[in-house]
């Protein structure tokens, strides 16, 4: 299953067995692959959009794809290249203001994701938010719906952030939250995925990321480099 979660995350393409057994490193032919498949779509781990067609994961993949990423989490470490741990780390300790690392910290996730990222400062009115524009470019977005969703997040988040905040987090909770989905708490998301996490800043101020994207996201990578974020951050604050 994580093959062909890999491999619909890289093409936005439904996976088919004949792909699965040219390219996936498996000992079974395309039939065999095709049962297998079957009995996963049956478990409700694929779903197949056209009967002729190969199948794509569900939310219930995604779940156990990143709970299995968690319990492995030295091994996610190497998605996020040495040339971007560099320049992090040069952001994260040039920048003594909270509001404006906040800021820089938005922007360097963003532009690694290609996602929509929110940020905030817990004792402050204070957010910012970038990445729209990268986010509509992936092409689960050419649904006028999604796209009216997401704008909708993008425009009025600040006025839900504190319900979520309450809801979602905890002053001694630093996990990287992951909702996938149906799972997750914007309501206008329920066909995204959006994660969370809280980090200390300069100042003793406590700033929060949101991140937004697909499902179809890459998950190795962007967990990646929030939890190498905040770990930094952890580490100087």
């Amino acid at each position: 299953m994580n093959f062909i979660i890999k491999e619909y995350v890289k093409t936005a393409k439904p996976v088919g067995s004949v792909l699965v057994a040219k390219k996936g490193d498996f000992d079974l032919g395309p039939a065999s692959l095709r049962s297998e498949m079957c009995e996963l779509e049956q478990a409700g781990y694929l779903s197949q959009l056209h009967t002729s067609g190969g199948r794509v994961p569900t939310d219930k993949a995604y779940r156990l794809y990143v709970n299995n990423l968690n319990a492995e989490k030295e091994d996610t470490e190497k998605d996020v290249s040495l040339d971007i741990k560099k320049q992090m780390r040069q952001f994260l300790r040039g920048i003594n203001d909270p509001l404006e690392l906040n800021k820089a910290i938005a922007r360097l996730v963003s532009e690694f994701s290609d996602n929509l990222v929110m940020v905030g400062i817990s004792e402050t009115d204070d957010f910012y938010k970038t990445g729209l524009a990268s986010l509509l470019e992936f092409p689960e977005f050419r649904e006028f719906d999604r796209i009216f969703n997401i704008a909708n997040i993008f425009d009025h988040f600040e006025s839900v952030f504190s319900e979520m905040e309450k809801d979602f987090f905890s002053e001694k909770d630093s996990s990287i939250k992951v909702y996938i989905g149906s799972e997750n708490p914007l309501r206008n998301a329920r066909n995204e995925t959006v994660m969370f996490a809280k980090y200390p800043l300069p100042q003793k101020h406590i700033g929060s990321l949101t991140l937004v994207g697909p499902t179809r996201m890459d998950y190795e990578r962007n967990i990646s480099l929030i939890r190498f974020t905040t770990e930094e951050l952890n580490k100087l604050y």
